[in-house]
């Protein structure tokens, strides 16, 4: 099965959700039922763990802090992940203080941050989409986390929500599924 998962400010139906839910047949995922500046990622990746319990090989689509929590879950479920399939994911290297990242409580960020993503290959198909005009993710920040990871990337030349490449997203994933 195919899955979406959003990003911090969005929701599962969200314009990203909503597109990839009626092109791909992807089931967004909900996994918080607080607002985005309280939610606690252990919460947030035991929600996902409990919608894909049933599925022996996911696929899961990650957007922004979904990245983030895609790639935590290949690293603690690897067994149970096919492959994954990164928008713009907010994956933070280890050398990045996070009390230099704007926007964001600090309790989040420190639970997202995750070193075991840059120096332990996840056993998993990895397809990164970045997007070269992304404000909010630093793109050397996904191209660390790629390289090490050895995972395929396409550049797109877009903002962090994909904003003109939306509509054409669904079949530029189906290239990589």
């Amino acid at each position: 099965m195919l899955y979406y998962i959003h990003g911090y400010l969005s929701s599962p139906h969200g314009s990203k959700g909503t597109i990839l839910k009626k092109e791909l047949d992807a089931i967004p995922v909900k996994y918080r039922n607080v607002p985005a500046e309280d939610l606690v990622i252990r919460d947030c990746l035991d929600e996902i763990k409990k919608v894909i319990a049933d599925d022996k090989q996911s696929v899961l689509i990650g957007s922004s802090l979904g990245g983030c929590l895609v790639s935590k879950l290949a690293l603690e479920i690897p067994d149970k992940i096919k492959q994954i399939i990164l928008l713009n994911p907010a994956v933070i290297p280890p050398d990045v203080d996070i009390h230099s990242i704007p926007d964001m409580p600090k309790r989040i960020l420190k639970d997202m941050k995750d070193n075991r993503l840059f120096t332990q290959n996840l056993d998993t198909k990895i397809v990164v989409f970045s997007a070269t005009e992304d404000k909010i993710v630093p793109s050397d920040w996904v191209i660390r986390f790629s390289q090490f990871q050895q995972a395929t990337v396409q550049f797109l030349h877009d903002d962090h929500r994909f904003s003109k490449n939306l509509t054409r997203l669904p079949e530029k994933i189906k290239d990589f599924i």
